[in-house]
């Protein structure tokens, strides 16, 4: 059974009993201007939740983007994702990243963390766009792991089901899927960190943005994926160049649509390299340095640090 609730400020669902197999439910609201009550078949709902599917590259999750699916927690340190919204606990949780990393600044530490946090949003994605499974990354179903500090955090989530297309058409699912990815967790946690911390929100946006095209146009360049290229360049086009702000939990913009500044690799100019249009600060850690797709780095010094690097 689905809600639909059209200009309702709240409202609450109290399930009262069973009838002919419908679920009857009392409805409690300030502003309700009508609701709309859909009732599903008990196929539409297996279609749109199962258990993880075998087909879900599990070893590619968890060694690339540090995601496991709802194992058993061993890690001594473990951190409630949800925890990351609320004032009286995200405060510590950054104090502790900060010293841990070698960070001056409430700012520098909400830029690092919130960097490769992405991690986990980029697992949610691979899923969807190469195997068609949406997982669950809300805040609440996510836990922080590390086993000595919060530098690198792998990530959990305690359920371990997915959505897959089903009834509603690919389509539909996918921005479902993005909705939840990006208004419901990505956006409430930018809002946090920019109020705790003060860094502008257009910042983390920007490490967004550029995480999102980085991957994307890596998985559309992998042989073992040639099959999905189209379906890979539809989920871009439509994430990056066609939704609206609502599926960014924003008023105005498409925060991915943008563009970045490419220059060829000193040893391989067939080989671009993506600018960044916001420094993330790495540079300001203890013994930290510039990315080298930094754009404050000029070419002579960008050059220096690839081929340091050996990339």
């Amino acid at each position: 059974m689905e809600i639909v609730c059209i200009g309702c400020a709240d409202f609450v669902a109290v399930p009262l009993c069973r009838e002919g197999g419908r679920l009857i439910m009392e409805i409690s609201t300030r502003m309700i201007m009508k609701i709309i009550v859909v009732e599903h078949t008990a196929r539409r709902e297996h279609e749109r939740k199962s258990p993880m599917s075998s087909e879900l590259n599990l070893s590619v999750l968890e060694q690339t983007y540090r995601l496991s699916i709802a194992g058993e927690v061993t890690a001594p340190l473990v951190f409630a994702a949800d925890g990351l919204l609320r004032k009286e606990t995200v405060k510590p949780f950054l104090r502790q990243v900060g010293e841990q990393i070698g960070s001056p600044t409430a700012v520098v530490t909400a830029s690092i963390f919130f960097k490769r946090f992405l991690t986990v949003i980029c697992g949610g994605l691979y899923a969807m766009s190469v195997h068609s499974a949406g997982l669950d990354l809300s805040l609440g179903n996510v836990l922080l792991t590390a086993e000595k500090n919060w530098a690198l955090p792998r990530f959990v989530l305690r359920d371990g089901s997915v959505s897959t297309p089903g009834g509603p058409g690919r389509d539909v699912w996918r921005e479902q899927v993005l909705r939840r990815f990006f208004a419901e967790t990505v956006q409430p946690l930018i809002a946090t960190l920019s109020a705790v911390t003060g860094i502008h929100a257009n910042v983390l946006w920007a490490h967004t943005a550029y995480i999102v095209h980085y991957y994307y146009e890596d998985w559309q360049q992998r042989d073992e994926l040639s099959a999905l290229r189209g379906q890979l360049a539809a989920d871009f086009r439509f994430l990056c160049r066609e939704a609206g702000p609502d599926l960014f939990g924003l008023t105005t913009g498409n925060p991915l649509d943008t563009s970045f500044t490419v220059v060829s690799h000193p040893k391989q100019p067939d080989r671009p390299i993506r600018i960044r249009r916001q420094c993330c600060f790495q540079y300001r850690l203890a013994g930290g340095r510039c990315c080298y797709t930094c754009p404050l780095l000029n070419e002579e010094k960008r050059t220096e640090q690839i081929l340091a690097l050996g990339h």
